[in-house]
């Protein structure tokens, strides 16, 4: 991507049409975001077995919380603003997977340009192509990234990146960056993680700017 040209419209947020099955926690605001997890973890737990024992459903809600915080605090690592999880288990599976959109400040000179912005934010991303995110140019990376050996439960995983600037009418100095996570163990279908990845794209094409 040579030049970027980006709409002077200023934007104050986004839109997703987000699947079944699928739930937003949102960062900005600790309330809400332990509301958002309360609601997850009360709607998982009406899956398990009614007669499943009251401590191994103590048991259960208390591993769920501590996971989704756990989430929530590493994305906050990344500047997130929303994270979107599965809740819900299809064909009695829970995909490995999340959506984090996060907003970040590069900080460079005002003589910067977007192109050079923009490549600085995907060096790390793997190959990348040119998409736009309701008519704002960007660029869309796919990579898969290695288990962390320093960490013993880490597993590989396929990461897909949305990066675009924010619309401003003003200069730009806030970029976008949506980012696909799926784990890929040893022994993960090829055709599922395909049917994983063409879910975040097609979840993409709703992306919309809100003035809101």
């Amino acid at each position: 991507m040579n030049t970027l040209e980006i709409p002077k419209t200023a934007v104050g947020g986004y839109t997703l049409l987000m699947p079944p099955g699928w739930d937003r926690i949102p960062l900005r605001s600790k309330s809400e975001t332990q509301d958002a997890i309360k609601g997850i973890v009360d709607h998982a737990v009406t899956y398990l077995d009614p007669a499943t024992p009251k401590d191994k459903v103590t048991q259960a809600r208390l591993e769920l919380h501590n996971r989704l915080n756990r989430a929530v605090a590493d994305a906050r690592r990344r500047n997130g603003v929303d994270v979107y999880l599965p809740v819900e288990p299809i064909h009695g599976f829970v995909a490995p997977a999340s959506f984090l959109v996060s907003k970040v400040f590069p900080g460079f000179a005002a003589q910067t340009s977007p192109s050079e912005i923009m490549s600085h934010l995907t060096k790390d991303f793997g190959p990348s192509e040119d998409i736009e995110l309701d008519d704002v140019p960007g660029v869309r990376c796919q990579r898969s990234v290695p288990a962390n050996p320093k960490e013993e439960d880490s597993v590989p995983s396929r990461q897909v990146n949305y990066v675009v600037p924010v619309p401003d009418s003003g200069e730009v100095s806030e970029w976008l960056i949506v980012s696909f996570t799926t784990l890929t163990p040893e022994g993960t279908p090829q055709d599922f993680l395909e049917i994983l990845t063409e879910l975040f794209d097609a979840v993409m094409t709703t992306f919309r700017w809100s003035t809101a």
